[in-house]
């Protein structure tokens, strides 16, 4: 959706959290409400020129990243708003302040308060990104929890699974955003 005046203030909308912690839905529900560009910095890896890229290497993370950071900036250019970008590791969320300073930007990290609730989530089959290290999911998770938040991230509670919740918090903080 191209910015009128009317439109929401916030530039750049990340969602993070933990594998499991909801990310994919809550980002695929939110662009539905929204209309807004969605970069999944996952599917970037279609832009490589190694078709067995699974971010093996911290230079083709690193490259990835600099792809994405082009991408919102020519959306923005263009006059796109907000743009909706997700699946950053946790050191590349707490960049975002730095690279997107002259820019209106909400972090809303999703957070799950049952290890059990976030292990099921990760287990599930039908999970389409095979990721299924539940241990390590729960460990980032609790680092999530236990790290200050950087500027303008908010940590949201996800671990009911109907996302309605989160996703009107969402939506709740990006016209709060707006109305200041």
């Amino acid at each position: 959706m191209k910015k009128t005046n009317d439109s929401l203030v916030t530039e750049l909308l990340v969602i993070a959290g933990a594998p499991g912690s909801g990310k994919t839905t809550i980002s695929r529900l939110l662009r539905a409400r929204l209309g807004c560009p969605h970069v999944d910095l996952g599917h970037l890896r279609e832009f490589h020129l190694d078709n067995e890229w699974s971010n093996a290497s911290a230079r083709e993370e690193s490259m990835a990243f600099e792809n994405l950071l082009y991408v919102v900036r020519n959306y923005f250019r263009h006059g796109y708003g907000p743009v909706l970008v997700t699946d950053l590791l946790d050191f590349r969320v707490q960049e975002i302040p730095a690279h997107f300073r002259h820019d209106n930007f909400l972090i809303a990290t999703l957070v799950v308060n049952d290890d059990e609730e976030l292990t099921r989530r990760v287990l599930i089959p039908e999970r389409d990104s095979g990721y299924r290290d539940y241990a390590s999911s729960i460990a980032w998770n609790r680092a999530l929890l236990a790290r200050p938040n950087v500027q303008n991230e908010v940590k949201i509670d996800n671990t009911d699974p109907d996302p309605a919740g989160a996703v009107a918090q969402i939506l709740g903080l990006l016209h709060k955003t707006e109305e200041e």
